[in-house]
């Protein structure tokens, strides 16, 4: 590709850091991730961040923890990558996929309200702040927040925040500290807005929650590897207290974690960057709609520029990744929503028939079109005037002839 859809930029403190993990001779979770942990807790302002290798396994020991179990109901949003939905199913609960705001792609306090009204033996909630984006979480006397209609019915919240780092909340607070969930949990997979290749963090300020994440993120065992071979009072037997899984970081990946740590806002500021020059060279493109920025622009991660197309564009959102691809301009489509994929679409109804596309008309009215242009702290202004020209000649506003490598 001339221009990829994402580059990682890894030129900070990450040969460094491996190389110190390297010499220490203990790769798997130790010191490195202990600093990771605590430097990342810091950022976030949470009382605890657990390590652990995806986001995927996050969202799993979060709701484990958090009570989520056979019998139980858990509301995710249709808009969403599939992680969010099948952690319920590893646990023996029942997903209730919801609809989402076609602006924002964001489940809405309006949508839970609707779905809690309607299936009130939901005890769980899986908001998925998209894109970068933080759902409304907080509100007001007059308009509700998530977390306030979730308190008053007694129903848990563990936040997918997979694309929200670092983002902020409407009330100025991280992304990941307190505000009334059970778990935040973040993803630090290869194309994130800080990567360890492979990774994921939870953060919460229950201390109980915490203890259990720990435990089951490593067998269920009572005490860590790092402790009984590095502290020469301790003792060489372990329990085991729990059936857990084997869910923990590496010292290699937590040191890579922790350089893209120290640049996070540095890599923030740039996609902001990014957002703006879009925004000014794509703006009155008949057809093109770009998305919505919130009241706080800043608080928004940019972790995805998915643009829209509309029928005026004159073609259809396939045919425009297709012209694309032929400029050699990498991109994605975030997402699919979860009623059209066979799985979901069969168990979201109960006598196993599939979902009808309809029944989530904001979900397919964002999935309609949408288009995630390249987005990179490393992005050259040669690689966006690439995509720029490449979408104007597209959609047949400036005409050149394609080059080919």
């Amino acid at each position: 590709m001339k221009v990829p859809f994402f580059r990682l930029d890894a030129g900070g403190n990450e040969l460094r850091y491996l190389r110190e993990v390297l010499e220490s001779g203990w790769l798997t979770s130790g010191g490195k991730v202990l600093d990771f942990e605590a430097d990342f807790g810091d950022r976030v302002g949470a009382t605890h961040a657990i390590a652990v290798n995806s986001c995927t396994a996050a969202l799993h020991l979060a709701c484990e923890a958090a009570g989520v179990g056979p019998g139980s109901e858990v509301l995710v949003p249709t808009l969403t990558f599939t992680a969010t939905a099948e952690v319920v199913e590893y646990l023996g609960g029942r997903v209730r996929l919801a609809d989402v705001d076609p602006t924002t792609g964001l489940l809405t306090p309006e949508i839970v309200a609707e779905a809690l009204d309607a299936h009130p033996s939901i005890s769980c909630v899986m908001p998925v702040h998209f894109a970068g984006r933080a759902c409304r979480m907080r509100g007001t006397t007059e308009r509700p927040g998530i977390v306030d209609l979730c308190t008053e019915r007694h129903v848990t919240i563990v936040e997918d925040a997979a694309h929200a780092f670092p983002s902020r909340h409407s009330n100025g607070s991280p992304v990941g500290a307190a505000i009334g969930s059970a778990a935040c949990c973040f993803s630090f997979y290869a194309n994130k807005t800080i990567s360890t290749g492979e990774g994921g963090m939870v953060t919460t300020d229950d201390d109980d929650l915490a203890d259990r994440i720990r435990r089951m993120r490593l067998h269920g065992i009572d005490r860590s590897a790092w402790d009984r071979h590095t502290n020469v009072n301790a003792r060489w037997e372990y329990d085991v207290v729990a059936a857990g899984y084997k869910y923990n970081l590496t010292d290699l990946a937590a040191a890579i974690g922790l350089a893209q740590l120290e640049r996070a806002e540095e890599f923030r500021a740039a996609r902001a960057r990014l957002v703006g020059r879009y925004r000014e060279r794509l703006a009155g493109i008949e057809g093109v709609r770009l998305p919505a920025i919130p009241d706080d622009p800043d608080g928004h991660a940019w972790h995805l520029f998915a643009i829209h197309l509309d029928p005026a564009a004159g073609l259809d959102r396939d045919a425009f990744i297709d012209g694309l691809r032929e400029h050699q301009i990498g991109t994605s489509v975030h997402y699919k929503p979860l009623h059209r994929m066979t799985h979901w679409s069969r168990t979201a109804r109960a006598d196993g028939g599939a979902v009808a596309p309809d029944a989530f008309p904001g979900g397919e009215a964002w999935f309609r079109g949408c288009v995630s242009l390249p987005l990179f702290p490393s992005m050259t202004d040669g690689e966006f005037e690439a995509v720029c020209t490449a979408i104007h000649a597209v959609l047949g506003r400036i005409r050149q002839p394609v080059v080919r490598a």
